[in-house]
């Protein structure tokens, strides 16, 4: 197998180009914080994505653990996300978003990160700051368990810390979210880093993994391993399985298949925790055997999984977090496919590797240009690591070739110069940061020539854009035959407040099953949100909540009749609609005028205030079939027309016999119904026989006399 390395920070244009993901919600490092901006950019992972994005924890606030949707194996679970600048075979860039799971068996006590008081505290206030101490079994309020040791669950997990600290056996640690384990994060601060990779004019302040040239003074983010962030497929053992690649070129993807690490198995060394002569632990076999007597190189097998998918990724134009267009697999557009225009998506079939764990699924996204032979690696019948070390820039490589050591100096030489020059030739480009370039080659002492200052960024020319959603359970289909999930994404507040999340929505939203297939519906809910009023907001001011009502069409904004429901039984569509509320408990509607004073009554139960985060309780009891037809169904809460709505569309084909397996069971039939008759028969026939009856009577032969 070639020694390829892809390089995702290959992009060498500034492009600030978030990633989002929206089902299931994205965490962009939030967890529990009540506020418009993340607390800590740094929690488990480095997103590079604007603070104001993700979702705030969903779930039970009361308990010490995680309160997680489940999903079945064999289950279609939608993915979706948005990405700020452009992908697919869109002729402005080029692309590559991968996506992956890690669960609890390669990342063991996977975590989101949860409160460990015994105590819980009003939360009908900002934060629990100050705030008394509640017993959590208080009824009556909105209360959540309190943080003992790191205030909204949102610092950074510590290093340095007792195994049973990142293991989950101890208090403090359980309420620090953990993805990556501690082993992991370590063993990439004493391995080299890869020194064949281009790092532009960047000075990388370490020779280990956790320098990269996004990442050059090595700062920590969770326990991730930097260098095996910014660079996919990645060249040691890494825990995450990987599930699809959807990118702006399908030449790419034989490449993408057969150096996953699904199906390939990597070389490390073992230098059994140490370091030699001050030197981190090498990456080559070779190296590996001469770092020290005791030093091996081991092969980690493949992960014995198939590999990942691979295809075009949809195609969305120039900063944009919005809808696409799916691709033909020729690079044209589908435009027939869609029922609607909708943002990026893949359909997951939950793997049957998954079973019995927790899980998380990650998305990374790259966008280069092609002002570099960037993908010289994943090109038929090419060698090599693509735009590898050798185009640094001689600043970094010691030989500035200008007197006073400045990498920005300029040069009057003419065809080919050192790329740190900031010089534009016919055969050269300037790679160096913010260069200023004289586009005619006029002569400066003849006052005629000027300079234009370009925007390229080196440290962030190569960018690796990432988001994780938070933990959810895999376990083993009840039922037999397909499912398919339906769930929410979305947060509170108007379009504006949300942005660059999505306002609430189904997902998917316009969803085709039949008759025979199961949907599994889960609906979860924050109390996590920053506050939003009444217009901005149904509810109470820092929750969202969902529930389904059938109406009998998307232009309407009113529920349908119980006597019209056809989408459930009348006993289901309440189940959907009130969400398990206590009815004897909940006030009564007369206690309501027709503005929204009441909105944060905790007894509020029309605005699903008593509704549980996570409903249905039990997973099994979202498993339902639905009756062919095409079905209309909103939210009654968050359905705000002219502010927003929160409607969906579900067509269910009703599933005919096959006609030639229709004949064949009517010949089966029919031969089973003369095999019945034909036993009878033969069974009655030797009845009469052994009784001589009928025609088996015996005969009396009466002798002949006379003659």
């Amino acid at each position: 197998m070639k020694n390829v390395f892809l390089n995702l920070l290959a992009c060498f244009l500034l492009i600030r180009a978030d990633l989002y993901m929206h089902s299931p919600p994205g965490s962009n490092n939030r967890n529990r914080e009540r506020k418009d901006n993340r607390n800590n950019a740094n929690r488990l992972f480095d997103s590079q994505n604007n603070g104001k994005g993700g979702y705030p924890w969903r779930g039970d606030a009361t308990v010490k653990t995680a309160d997680p949707l489940t999903y079945y194996v064999g289950s279609k679970l939608r993915i979706e996300w948005t990405v700020q600048h452009s992908c697919g075979a869109n002729p402005n860039i080029h692309c590559e978003l991968v996506i992956q799971a890690g669960c609890s068996d390669s990342m063991p006590a996977l975590r989101d990160g949860y409160p460990q008081s015994n105590n819980c505290w009003d939360s009908n206030s900002l934060g629990q700051g100050g705030q008394d101490n509640i017993n959590c079994g208080t009824k009556g309020k909105f209360i959540a368990r309190k943080f003992q040791f790191n205030n909204e669950g949102t610092s950074t997990i510590p290093v340095g810390r007792p195994k049973n600290f990142y293991s989950g056996n101890t208090p403090e640690g359980l309420e620090y979210g953990m993805h990556e384990n501690y082993t992991f994060y370590e063993t990439c601060t004493k391995t080299s880093r890869n020194y064949r990779l281009y790092t532009s004019d960047q000075k990388l302040k370490g020779k280990t993994a956790r320098f990269t040239r996004q990442n050059p003074n090595g700062g920590r983010r969770g326990l991730e391993c930097p260098e095996e962030r910014d660079y996919y497929p990645y060249w040691r053992p890494q825990p995450w399985i990987d599930i699809a690649v959807l990118t702006s070129d399908i030449s790419f993807c034989d490449f993408f298949t057969q150096s996953s690490q699904n199906t390939n198995a990597v070389g490390y060394c073992d230098c059994k925790g140490r370091a030699s002569g001050g030197k981190p632990c090498p990456i080559t076999e070779k190296a590996c055997e001469d770092f020290s007597a005791d030093s091996q190189w081991k092969i980690m097998p493949s992960k014995g999984v198939p590999p990942p998918e691979c295809m075009y990724h949809p195609f969305s134009r120039d900063n944009h977090l919005g809808n696409t267009f799916k691709m033909n697999d020729d690079g044209t557009l589908d435009m027939d496919s869609t029922d609607q225009p909708e943002t990026a998506w893949y359909d997951w079939t939950v793997p049957e590797w998954a079973t019995n764990q927790q899980c998380v699924i990650r998305m990374r996204y790259n966008m280069s240009t092609k002002d570099y032979n960037s993908h010289s690696y994943a090109k038929t019948n090419e060698i090599g690591v693509g735009y590898d070390s050798s185009y640094n820039c001689p600043f970094v490589t010691g030989d500035t070739g200008c007197s006073n050591g400045d990498p920005d100096c300029n040069s009057v030489a003419e065809g080919d110069v050192p790329a740190c020059y900031s010089v534009l030739t016919r055969s050269n480009i300037p790679l160096q940061n913010r260069p200023y370039v004289n586009l005619f080659d006029d002569d400066g002492t003849t006052g005629t020539a000027f300079k234009l200052g370009l925007a390229i960024n080196t440290h962030q020319t190569g960018r690796t854009f990432q988001d994780r959603s938070y933990v959810f359970n895999v376990n083993d289909a009840p039922k037999s035959g397909n499912i398919i999930n339906l769930g929410l994404r979305g947060r509170r507040g108007n379009i504006v407040q949300a942005y660059p999340a999505v306002e609430y929505d189904f997902t998917p939203s316009i969803a085709h099953i039949t008759e025979e297939d199961w949907l599994h519906i889960q609906l979860h809910g924050s109390d996590f949100n920053a506050a939003k009023n009444a217009n901005n907001g149904e509810g109470w001011k820092f929750s969202d909540r969902s529930n389904i009502v059938q109406m009998d069409s998307r232009n309407d904004n009113y529920p349908s009749h119980h006597s019209r429901i056809s989408m459930f039984s009348e006993e289901d569509a309440m189940k959907w609609a009130w969400l398990g509320q206590p009815v004897d408990e909940c006030l009564d509607i007369k206690d309501f005028d027709n503005g929204n004073k009441k909105a944060n009554d905790y007894n509020n139960c029309g605005k699903l205030n008593r509704a549980p985060n996570r409903f249905p309780q039990n997973p099994e009891d979202g498993l339902v079939k639905i009756p062919a037809g095409t079905h209309y169904y909103y939210s009654s809460r968050n359905n705000n027309f002219s502010n927003r709505a929160q409607k969906a569309q579900l067509n269910v084909a009703k599933v005919y016999p096959d006609p030639r397996k229709l004949e064949q069971r009517k010949i089966q039939l029919a031969f089973a119904i003369i095999f019945v008759f034909s036993a009878a028969a033969a069974g009655v026939a030797g009845f009469a026989k052994a009784k001589g009856l009928c025609c088996f009577q015996k005969k009396t032969h009466v002798p002949i006399t006379g003659l």
